[in-house]
């Protein structure tokens, strides 16, 4: 890569010296680094505002365009390191180099997929990393940030956002379909998966997907806050923010499953019951806090999903300390008794796996269990994906009154909920080095996710170096 094209960096004598004893975090907080960053593609508007040179507040002056990096690309029949070189950014952009970004299960059919591709696009759909630059429009972020940009954006301001349902922010996929690149050989449009990509040196996303990182926490654990481990924590803390000592069961203990165990723990749930039937994983969740767990290959597929044993032994598990109505009880007739919480992220098998199987490779059977063990009441998120279709009855859907929550990062507002993890982390309270197993550069991303689809990892995260 000696033709690639590198930005201008600040004179030596303006960077931040080691030697000032100050942290990074205390640099961005007072804005000393963004100041000193100055100097590279893009200013910050107080620095700019200071040149000599009268210009408006964060222009880019196109001297992103052209700049060469690698990237993984899915196109044609396979995945392949391209060189790329970024277009210019668009006023409301963000020029992320990439620090570290989570493999999603769900990306596994985009990588490891043999179908015709025509248009070149960068898997993933999440990222974290350093700002490099910033379009004209940007104010959440400033050149030098740390910064996550994460599986859903946020603005605040679409009528998703005001009227609290967040996760669907309508500037969710608003960098879809537009290039961001071009292959240095040939000049061929590359595109983003979901808007935001992430496994390449560079990425761009919107500011309203752009989270700004004030701590120094490791960039690999920052990367697993904009996708996986956030999606099940949360399930914990948004739709139904626990109160203490409830009962809650999640199918499924791969990355979500075992985010949504840690933010059940840290929210103190009386029980915590994991429906999952791979050994290494039922170990991982007993680690992070389950209380039981259930091997549903003992179960296996039910005669009768109205009559289904697991289903019916959950209920029994969580049908409360006393029977006596009048005394706070439960009337204790079959589906009225049930979880607080209930979690389906089990999902299907999108592949094969290595490692033991479910009872259903659809996803449908432990979808379906999973809103039946839902106690009249209850609050249910669907956070898998699933082949096919499940049924349930009307009566059952107009009268158990249960509440059915999204399953789009459990419902994050991106900007709030992303600060609490971090601070979670940093006080101990979730252990997001542990749930990483898997570590891999850009040359080994798709080996990295080879793992992931036969399920013989946990939390695989793409490295990239300085």
């Amino acid at each position: 890569m000696d033709e690639r094209i590198t930005p201008p960096s600040a004179p030596a004598e303006s960077a931040p010296s080691d030697d000032a004893g100050l942290s990074r975090r205390s640099l961005l907080k007072t804005g000393a680094f963004a100041a000193a960053a100055a100097g590279t593609i893009v200013g910050t508007r107080e620095a700019l505002a200071q040149a000599s040179t009268p210009a408006s507040p964060g222009i880019n002056r196109g001297a992103v365009s052209g700049m060469q990096f690698r990237a993984l690309v899915r196109w044609g029949t396979g995945t392949q390191i391209v060189d790329a070189k970024l277009r210019e950014l668009q006023p409301t952009q963000v020029l992320v180099r990439t620090k570290a970004c989570c493999g999603c299960y769900t990306i596994g059919p985009t990588i490891l997929g043999t179908n015709d591709v025509m248009n070149p696009s960068v898997p993933n759909h999440s990222t974290m990393g350093i700002v490099e630059a910033i379009g004209s429009q940007v104010r959440r972020v400033q050149v030098g940030d740390r910064v996550l940009v994460s599986g859903t954006s946020y603005c605040g301001h679409c009528y998703q956002c005001l009227i609290g349902e967040p996760s669907r922010c309508n500037y969710l996929g608003s960098n879809s379909g537009i290039p961001f690149a071009d292959t240095v050989s040939d000049n061929v449009p590359i595109m983003q998966q979901s808007g935001v990509g992430g496994v390449a040196e560079y990425s761009t996303a919107t500011e309203e997907y752009c989270i700004p990182i004030f701590s120094d926490l490791p960039d690999d654990e920052v990367a697993v806050l904009g996708d996986t481990f956030a999606g099940g924590y949360l399930t914990a803390k948004v739709y139904y923010p626990l109160r203490g000592g409830e009962d809650v069961v999640i199918f499924g203990a791969g990355p979500v499953g075992l985010g949504a165990i840690q933010g059940a723990r840290a929210s103190n749930a009386g029980q915590i019951i994991v429906v999952e039937p791979v050994p290494y994983r039922q170990d991982a969740a007993r680690a992070m806090g389950a209380t039981t767990i259930i091997d549903p290959n003992t179960y296996g597929v039910p005669e009768n999903l109205n009559d289904d044993p697991l289903v019916n032994d959950i209920r029994a598990m969580c049908n409360g300390p006393t029977d006596r109505i009048a005394a706070g009880g439960r009337n204790q007739r079959g589906n009225q008794i049930g979880a607080n919480l209930v979690v389906d992220a089990s999902g299907r098998e999108n592949f094969p796996p290595t490692v033991v199987s479910g009872p259903d490779p659809t996803g449908i059977l432990p979808l379906t269990q999973a809103y039946n063990v839902t106690a009249y009441g209850g609050h249910f998120i669907p956070l898998a994906v699933q082949t096919g279709n499940f049924a349930v009855p009307g009566s059952t859907l107009s009268l158990k009154s249960m509440h059915t929550h999204g399953g789009q990062m459990a419902g994050i507002n991106a900007l709030r909920d992303t600060h609490h993890m971090v601070k979670m982390a940093e006080i101990g309270a979730i252990d997001l080095a542990s749930f990483i197993t898997m570590r891999v550069p850009l040359e080994r991303a798709v080996e990295g996710w080879q793992a992931v689809a036969d399920r013989t990892t946990l939390g695989m995260v793409v490295v990239f170096p300085d």
